[in-house]
């Protein structure tokens, strides 16, 4: 596969959000230039602006494509209540969430110093809360206090299942849009 350069004004040219899970409004997606981004925003009914960089066009790489069929496999893809509203990076393996973080910082659409703390929780280990915390904080290079461990009764393996949560709706709507154009070509 030859590199895809996918342009954001197009993709994005007559679309609208996702219908608001509060009041079941939608509203126009729209797009400014910003030196050499471009701001991708809507307008709510009380004017507020909802708005997020991306870069002009996005180089859908191997590896790029892998990550979006992998968020778009493994994430949240209902629409029902919030879920619209963010992604969730689930895996055991650390290397594979790492993959997916890495990609989405080289590629302008998602940095990861923006992650909160506590975003990141951990669920179904058999190690210690402070053990499994130091772990994925180790392997996927991120401050011990992104963590947050949940006690369960699966405890599947040594180091549990990994969740990261990014709450960003214009992401989520971007990458969404770019599988959907690639579904109908």
């Amino acid at each position: 596969m030859n590199s895809t350069k996918i342009n954001i004004k197009n993709l994005v040219k007559g679309k609208i959000t996702y219908p608001s899970w509060i009041t079941n409004s939608t509203y126009s997606l729209k797009t400014k230039y910003k030196g050499n981004n471009i701001l991708v925003y809507y307008i709510t009914k009380s004017n507020r602006q909802i708005s997020r960089n991306f870069p002009k066009e996005i180089n859908l790489t191997h590896r790029l494509s892998y990550v979006f069929g992998f968020l778009k496999g493994e994430g949240p893809t209902s629409l029902g209540k919030s879920n619209y509203r963010r992604f969730t990076i689930t895996n055991s393996d650390p290397n594979i969430i790492k993959i997916t973080l890495e990609e989405l910082e080289k590629h302008n659409l998602f940095q990861k110093s923006h992650l909160i703390d506590k975003s990141i929780h951990l669920l179904h280990h058999q190690e210690s809360n402070k053990k499994v915390i130091k772990y994925w904080s180790q392997k996927l290079n991120l401050p011990e206090n992104k963590f947050k461990c949940f006690s369960d009764e699966k405890r599947t393996s040594k180091f549990g299942v990994c969740h990261v949560y990014i709450s960003d709706v214009l992401l989520r709507r971007i990458i969404d849009l770019i599988h959907e154009k690639f579904k109908n070509n």
